[in-house]
């Protein structure tokens, strides 16, 4: 996984990735998940998008600029599903990390 993609998911959905889980109020800690959750969503669209096979920063780019230009309406809705979908993937592991973070506090 190339750092610089995952910069570049971050950049140009990372605003998205916020307001979804404040504004449906997802069960993610942000200091904790953030990085896995973006490694999710970047091997997500590797995989749909680029059929399994790592871009180089400049097509992910050009990819992500685009949908993101013609499709802004729709980014919500992806982001929701994947952010469920991580969730559900990997309910158990982040259910126990909030808990024992909250124990903490």
């Amino acid at each position: 996984m190339n750092e610089a993609n995952l910069g570049i998911v971050e950049f140009y959905l990372g605003d998205f990735i916020d307001d979804v889980i404040l504004k449906y109020n997802y069960p993610l800690d942000f200091e904790d998940e953030y990085d896995t959750l973006l490694k999710f969503i970047y091997k997500t669209i590797v995989s749909v998008v680029f059929k399994g096979k790592d871009p180089s920063p400049e097509e992910l780019e050009k990819k992500l600029k685009n949908f993101r230009k013609k499709h802004k309406d729709k980014l919500e809705v992806l982001i929701s599903y994947l952010v469920s979908r991580y969730i559900n993937n990997f309910e158990e592991e982040v259910i126990s990390r909030i808990r024992s973070k909250r124990r903490e506090e």
